[in-house]
């Protein structure tokens, strides 16, 4: 095993090559072999739990499923208020610079407002789901009476977990989020499965996600107290002024992002297209998603060295920085995908006789994943390198045309239209923050790199 480990480390090493500083290699492939452990199996674990929910409940009950927490997803996201981005940009920054009182200050600050914004969230929702005329809403109020607490609990653990990671503890930092909460999600579920005699309902299922956070929150609470209290006796200073600031476009930035990879649940649902039919998107969507499990590991390790390199100015290293992990991210990515493509219906299959239906979806999800990972995490290299402005002017127009083509197309072509309309959001998401990464940050995106650029192009 350890012979198969130094084989695998030095294949990767000569994939990242000599361009690269030693330190960054290490410190990259450091924080990669903690997180695709951890990301991996717990994805797996993840894709499990979606399945059994959706055998037990069948594919309506999985619809239903789907649709509440596609709602406190969006939510949650936008009740952070890009509090955990911002701690993650910030804390490279004030750990570099020895700055304690700054760190305390911003620990402190985020977490209490992040907790009195998620709580004032839920109510609002609750009374809107009760209350209002929303149609949508009302249809799932029993449901949310539950998974409206996620909205708070979301909150801390996300504050939490990325100020771990900020401070370059990328496995306690993932710890909370990837391990804790899909495995406290999945005994729960067991238990409420066995103690009713192997019956499981939507309502069931949703009560025992919240349960989960619940003990999730609890956890990072805990690992965040742990971790820094060495700045506990710090006096918090507190820069409130520049964190809004950054904040306000962190916040609308991953509000945007949500919505544009969450949205086409929602419009299935405005559209009132069949529960049992949304069940079969998700099923292709989660199947797709886990093709991503590299992906996510390559933004979550990349992201405080993006906003390293740049504040030393080491636009040269950045640039190699980004090529090297996004290429290797996508050779990995493409495997997978054509894994996906050549046997979806088999997979679908896992969930169900009827889930099979989703595989043309599956089809073109496979399409949008491997679009994402070739151009790179730009949208992550742009928020830390202060370009947080034009990253949310560009997601919003993504997200304007893709909420556009879902009214004209879902009518049209159902499930099959929705995700066309992710896929063109996408493509025009992706053309604007690249070209934005160049001209403002002098960064060439996409597994390419400067192949088609002259190298004195790529710095300013």
């Amino acid at each position: 095993m350890r012979a198969l480990f130094k084989y695998i480390n030095a294949v990767l090493e000569q994939i990242l090559g000599k361009e690269l500083d030693a330190k960054i290699k290490h410190y990259f492939l450091t924080g990669a072999y903690k997180s695709i452990a951890m990301q991996g199996s717990i994805a797996l674990l993840t894709f499990f739990t979606a399945l059994f929910i959706a055998r037990v409940t069948g594919d309506t009950g999985f619809g239903i499923y789907t649709t509440v927490f596609t709602w406190i997803s969006i939510i949650s996201v936008g009740a952070t208020l890009g509090l955990d981005d911002l701690v993650l940009k910030q804390l490279p920054i004030y750990k570099e610079k020895k700055s304690a009182s700054k760190i305390r200050g911003i620990l402190s600050w985020s977490n209490w407002i992040g907790l009195s914004f998620g709580g004032l969230c839920t109510l609002v929702l609750l009374l809107l789901a009760n209350f209002s005329e929303i149609e949508t809403l009302n249809r799932y109020a029993d449901y949310f009476f539950w998974a409206a607490w996620v909205i708070p609990l979301f909150v801390l653990m996300h504050i939490n977990q990325a100020a771990l990671r900020g401070l370059h503890l990328f496995g306690w930092g993932q710890f909370a989020e990837k391990f804790v909460q899909p495995f406290s999600f999945f005994i729960a579920l067991l238990l409420f499965y066995g103690g009713q005699n192997y019956v499981l309902t939507d309502e069931d299922a949703i009560l025992a996600r919240t349960i989960s956070f619940l003990i999730t929150a609890i956890v990072a609470l805990f690992l965040l107290f742990k971790f820094t209290e060495n700045y506990k006796n710090e006096k918090a200073s507190y820069e409130i002024k520049y964190w809004w600031g950054s904040c306000r476009y962190f916040a609308i930035t991953s509000l945007l992002y949500i919505i544009n990879t969450r949205i086409d649940i929602i419009f299935l649902s405005l559209y009132q297209v069949p529960e049992a039919e949304i069940g079969y998107y998700n099923a292709a969507l989660k199947l797709s998603d886990m093709a991503l499990i590299p992906f996510a590991v390559l933004y979550t390790v990349t992201a405080p060295m993006f906003s390293t390199l740049y504040a030393k100015n080491k636009l040269e290293e950045l640039q190699t920085f980004f090529t090297k992990t996004t290429r290797l991210a996508c050779l990995i990515i493409s495997i997978i995908l054509l894994f996906l493509v050549f046997g979806g219906e088999w997979f679908l299959g896992l969930f169900g006789e009827n889930f099979k239906a989703g595989y043309s979806i599956l089809l073109i999800l496979c399409v949008t994943k491997f679009v994402h990972v070739f151009v790179g995490p730009v949208n992550y290299l742009l928020m830390m390198v202060n370009l947080e402005k034009e990253a949310t002017w560009v997601l919003l127009a993504s997200v304007l045309l893709t909420m556009g083509l879902h009214t004209i197309w879902i009518p049209l072509y159902g499930i099959e239209g929705a995700g066309y309309a992710t896929l063109v959001g996408l493509l025009l998401f992706e053309f604007l923050v690249s070209w934005l990464a160049y001209k403002k940050a002098g960064i060439v995106p996409t597994a390419l790199g400067r192949f088609f650029f002259r190298k004195d192009k790529s710095s300013k």
